[in-house]
C-alpha cells in the first residue's frame, strides 16, 4: 500500500475511535506476505510536517507505543511490494529497512514475538511500530488497540544484530608497544551487514590518528544517523575513518551531508563502496 493510502486510512481510524476492535473471522489463508517483496531502504520522506530518514540501524532498540492494522489493509500492497496479510507476523516501521527482523516486547504483560518489517508507518505521535492483527493478538493488545512496547532489531538467529556485529568486528589498538587490547564500543558505531554485489554510498566525516577522537565525534553526532569507524593503514601509520551511512543513493546521502555541513563539517564528502 502507498504511504498516502496508509495515512488516509489511519486518519479515518483515529476519527472513529482511539482503540481498534476485532476484525471478525479470519479470511481464507490464500494471501501470503513472504517471498514476494523487494529489499528496500527508501528515500527520506515527509509526513505531517516531519521528516523520516530510512537507514540501516542494527543497534535500533527503542521504547514507544505500538498500534495494529488489519482487515482494512488485508491483501493490499505494502511499501516493499508484498501483499499485506493481517494473519502473518509482520509490521510497519517508519525508517527500518524492508525486510528487517525485530523483537517486539509488550512491556505491559511481558509477551515477546519476532516480526518482519515489510511496510511503512505508523505516523501518529509517540507510536514506533504498527503490527499486524495477528501480532497484536499474540502480544495481547488487540482489544485495547495500543500498548507500550520495546522494539529491537535482531538477526536471523534472534540475537541483537548490532551487538553481533560489534563482537565480530570491533577494532583493536596497540597498547604498550606490541600488545593488542580491546577498545570499548559505544552504540551506533558499526553499520549493518549489507547485501553483496552492489554499491553503497557513504559520507566520510574525517580521518583521525586516534580512535578515541573518532569515537567521541560519532557520539556527538549520533542524532544524524549510524556511524562506522574503520581502521586503515596509510603511509605506514594507522588512521581511523569516521563514516556516516550507508545510503542506497547519492540523493539520500546528500540530505544528510547538508545536515552535517550545517553542523560545521565543510570537508565532509560523499563516496561509494562496492560491496562483494
Amino acid at each position: 500500500m502507498t504511504v498516502r493510502t496508509r495515512i488516509i486510512a489511519l486518519a479515518t481510524a483515529l476519527l472513529l475511535g482511539a482503540c481498534a476492535t476485532s476484525d471478525g473471522p479470519d479470511p481464507p489463508p490464500d494471501i501470503t506476505a513472504s517471498g514476494s517483496g523487494k529489499v528496500k531502504i527508501g528515500k527520506p520522506y515527509r509526513i505531517g510536517g516531519r521528516w523520516y530518514h530510512p537507514e540501516y540501524d542494527p543497534d535500533y532498540d527503542k521504547v514507544g507505543m505500538a498500534s495494529w492494522y488489519g482487515r482494512q489493509f488485508h491483501g493490499r500492497k505494502t511499501a516493499n511490494g508484498e501483499r499485506f496479510n493481517m494473519n502473518a507476523l509482520t509490521a510497519a516501521h517508519p525508517t527500518l529497512p524492508m525486510p528487517s527482523l525485530v523483537r517486539v516486547t509488550n512491556l505491559e504483560n511481558g509477551r515477546s514475538i519476532k516480526l518482519r518489517i515489510n511496510d511503512r508507518g505508523p505516523f501518529a505521535k509517540g507510536r514506533i511500530i504498527d503490527v499486524s492483527r495477528r501480532g497484536a493478538q499474540l502480544l495481547g493488545f488487540e482489544k485495547q488497540g495500543v500498548a507500550k512496547v520495546r522494539v529491537q532489531v535482531i538477526d536471523s538467529g534472534g540475537a541483537p544484530a548490532g551487538q553481533r556485529l560489534a563482537d565480530r568486528s570491533a577494532p583493536r589498538e596497540v597498547m604498550g608497544g606490541d600488545s593488542p587490547g580491546p577498545v570499548a564500543r559505544p552504540p551506533k558505531i558499526e553499520t549493518a551487514r549489507l547485501p553483496a554485489s552492489r554499491s553503497w554510498v557513504y559520507i566520510q566525516v574525517g580521518a583521525f590518528q586516534e580512535f578515541e577522537r573518532a569515537r567521541q565525534l560519532s557520539l556527538d553526532l549520533k542524532d544524524l544517523g549510524t556511524f562506522s569507524i574503520q581502521p586503515v593503514e596509510a603511509t605506514g601509520a594507522r588512521i581511523y575513518r569516521l563514516r556516516l551511512g550507508p545510503y542506497a543513493t547519492r540523493e539520500e546521502a546528500q540530505v544528510h551531508l547538508d545536515r552535517l555541513r550545517a553542523r560545521g563539517f565543510p570537508e565532509a564528502r560523499i563516496f561509494s563502496d562496492k560491496i562483494g
